[in-house]
């Protein structure tokens, strides 16, 4: 079962959330966010992407324990709210279309569903948070993963977030902030 999880994570809820980024990516284009809600909406993008990146880097360097369970919890909460106020912001400046907003429903669900994995991949440390007469069984350290993940999939995690998350809030920042230039 394990292996199925691990699987699921890495073949179906990591690319789907990088391919859900890069379609989000293309709707900010094709709407003009760099004249519309900018450089602000652009930076919170951003801001949700160092947000995931947390909880990713834990996983991928890190033994997962309670602290580091608690840590990636409180990334994808961080994300989630960030992503909250990010609609909100948006939505008074730009139309946000029927696909955006389904798109969006995959960038918001799957760093919980890959959350909710990870917890379930390691169910005693997971359990230990909230039930105080397991405490024993909670690990509150950090400590690197031994064996650490084979260095082809670390690269690849790395390359994949940078290539489709990373490089294009870099590129809709730099139109945002070449935008306000010609304005201001």
């Amino acid at each position: 079962m394990d292996s199925l999880l691990w699987s699921l994570l890495g073949y179906v809820v990591f690319p789907l959330w990088l391919l859900s980024g890069m379609a989000d990516y293309a709707v900010h284009r094709r709407t003009s966010i760099e004249t519309t809600s900018g450089t602000h909406e652009s930076l919170l993008h951003l801001l949700q992407t160092a947000e995931i990146a947390g909880p990713a880097l834990l996983l991928l360097f890190l033994e997962v324990n309670a602290l580091v369970l608690l840590l990636m919890a409180l990334g994808v909460a961080a994300h989630t709210w960030t992503a909250w106020r990010d609609l909100r912001y948006a939505n008074t400046l730009r139309e946000i279309t029927p696909f955006e907003q389904f798109v969006h429903a995959f960038l918001f669900s799957l760093p919980l569903f890959a959350f909710a994995i990870v917890a379930v991949l390691h169910w005693p440390q997971s359990a230990a948070i909230f039930d105080p007469g397991d405490a024993p069984a909670a690990a509150w350290t950090l400590a690197w993963k031994s064996p650490p993940f084979e260095t082809g999939v670390i690269v690849s995690v790395l390359l994949a977030s940078l290539l489709f998350g990373v490089l294009p809030g870099l590129a809709e920042l730099r139109a945002t902030l070449k935008a306000r230039r010609a304005t201001g």
